[in-house]
């Protein structure tokens, strides 16, 4: 039982995306990053709402920390981007499926990038449930998606999903989703990241560092505290 009046409380009763990343994360796998393979200091993980007051409290000077990072190598001033973070995190937590958000801080633009993470228990055969996750089959594009395979050494292999949408609201303009999944079948575990920006350049730019990160990700066993 979620307690009432917490952060995560107001998530479950207002948002059916958060409901579905709760009920559909994996109860066998999670997963883990070795720092040592990307550069950590270009990202920010700002956790899922909590049920601990102590926890929300935390969110905010964890933002200012990355925001100073990045304005000291040429992103915006630190007040406008932990707006920007903060603004995003209730907003992506409250839409997007995934229970993990990441924010890409690096090179070009030193600003926020949001990248959300998620960890699913099976809920389809392989290729549908990771065509789902990657954005595969994103709606209202303005060209076929792109598809191709995507190899790691811990993951194995997933798939790497381009596509261009165009914009909900303004619809002269277009917005770029970049996704990746993978499966795991021995955790019986899905892992899937997927961002998406208006900004086209920023995001193939951003790409090979996003890749970067993919790539020193794993999927472990989920301690039994955590199930």
């Amino acid at each position: 039982m979620i307690p009432k009046g917490t952060e995560a409380e107001r998530f479950m009763r207002e948002s059916k995306a958060f409901r579905a990343s709760i009920q559909g994360i994996s109860k066998t796998g999670d997963y883990d990053t070795d720092e040592g393979e990307y550069n950590f200091i270009d990202w920010a993980l700002l956790p899922p709402p909590t049920t601990r007051a102590e926890h929300e409290k935390t969110i905010r000077p964890l933002a200012e920390t990355h925001a100073i990072v990045a304005k000291k190598l040429g992103g915006a001033p630190v007040d406008q981007a932990v707006k920007i973070m903060l603004e995003m995190r209730e907003d992506l937590y409250m839409n997007w499926l995934g229970q993990y958000l990441y924010f890409y801080l690096g090179p070009p633009h030193f600003l926020p990038l949001p990248v959300m993470l998620g960890v699913w228990r099976f809920m389809a055969p392989r290729d549908e449930q990771l065509r789902m996750l990657a954005g595969y089959d994103t709606v209202d594009l303005v060209e076929p998606p792109i598809l191709e395979d995507f190899h790691t050494e811990h993951l194995g292999t997933g798939i790497k999903v381009w596509c261009v949408q165009r914009h909900e609201r303004h619809r002269k303009k277009v917005v770029g989703l970049l996704g990746y999944a993978f499966r795991n079948e021995e955790l019986q575990t899905d892992l899937h990241l997927k961002t998406m920006c208006q900004d086209l350049g920023w995001l193939q730019a951003a790409m090979p560092h996003i890749d970067e990160f993919v790539r020193a990700i794993r999927i472990v066993p989920r301690d039994d505290g955590d199930g």
